[in-house]
């Protein structure tokens, strides 16, 4: 018996994660009277006690009154999030010392609104909300980070006092959500290292002497080489062209990141950080540049999916291997 009663408490404070939606029923929702309800159970006592020692008859309409109104508010506490639908929805990565949000989707299927919910990861920042009826709210969950990789979704709490606020009703729900959170990038970091062409991480790529035309736009194209005037003349209402000028001649310098010869002196989240601050700090300039993470070689290129690329590296390497 004790072993079932332990298990029930477990499953109670920590519910196994969910990727699918749940929908709070009887097995999932608790309700006890808070301190309200307590005052308010010693108020009634008082009433009864009374009513017997002065034989008052409208002290015991009264008493039974209060009672019955109690008694119904448990029902209408336990309604309102009986069959609430609870799903998570996709969440954007963010970079170590940045709040990680979770998107959450609260679905009510009934006709009857549900007013007077909290939902959080802890009772002191609970996010007050109402639903109407036959609708679905969607709403973030903020938590800070304390380290790089994935993060998975604390456990959330829902719960309501309503109607009458001396009852408090509340269900815990995990999900296997999770959000990638990428090193926190270098404050003041040394300049980019450039390397010429047949260096490590390098390639040979087109320069900018002598314009020869122009071409499709290619993955990594920078975006000052979008050539403009002939976009506008090829492109219609329902085809837009992307087309990109070509050079021929000249060498472009390309940045090679590489993990390996970044200073002993600095630590493995440090050089993170100093790798992630070179990521982005190539993309602002439109730099094609490659990673190197021990084995792994990333090759030259720019653009979001190459920065989304290396920087997830970044945040899921782990002792020498990405």
């Amino acid at each position: 018996m004790w072993t079932s009663i332990k298990q029930k408490i477990i499953f109670w404070q920590n519910p196994a994660p969910s990727s699918h939606e749940l929908i709070l029923d009887r097995k999932r929702i608790y309700i006890i009277p808070n301190k309200s309800g307590l005052m308010y159970a010693v108020v009634l006592l008082a009433i009864f006690i009374t009513s017997i020692n002065y034989g008052l008859n409208l002290g015991y309409a009264l008493n039974f009154v209060l009672i019955s109104c109690g008694w119904l508010g448990i029902n209408f506490t336990y309604r309102n999030l009986s069959g609430i639908g609870l799903s998570a929805a996709p969440s954007h990565a963010v970079y170590l010392g940045e709040l990680a949000h979770f998107s959450l989707l609260l679905n009510n299927r009934s006709r009857h609104a549900r007013y007077a919910l909290h939902i959080g990861f802890t009772k002191p920042a609970m996010q007050p909300l109402d639903i109407p009826e036959l609708s679905t709210c969607q709403l973030t969950l903020a938590t800070a980070t304390e380290q790089r990789g994935w993060m998975p979704c604390p456990r959330i709490r829902v719960q309501t006092t309503f109607p009458y606020g001396l009852l408090t009703a509340w269900s815990y729900w995990k999900t296997t959500q999770q959000v990638l959170v990428y090193p926190k990038p270098e404050s003041n970091p040394p300049p980019l290292p450039y390397s010429a062409s047949g260096g490590s991480g390098t390639q040979l790529t087109a320069g900018s002497d002598d314009f020869s035309g122009v071409r499709n736009y290619q993955l990594g194209d920078p975006l000052k080489q979008l050539a403009w005037r002939q976009m506008a003349r090829q492109s219609t209402a329902d085809n837009e062209v992307l087309l990109s000028k070509h050079f021929e001649g000249g060498q472009q310098k390309v940045c090679a990141l590489n993990f390996a010869e970044l200073p002993a002196s600095l630590g493995l989240e440090q050089k993170l950080a100093r790798l992630c601050a070179w990521v982005l700090m190539a993309e602002r300039e439109h730099i094609n540049y490659a990673l190197v993470l021990g084995p792994v070689h990333y090759p030259p290129g720019s653009g979001e999916d190459h920065q989304q690329t290396c920087l997830t590296a970044l945040a899921l390497f782990r002792n020498g291997e990405s």
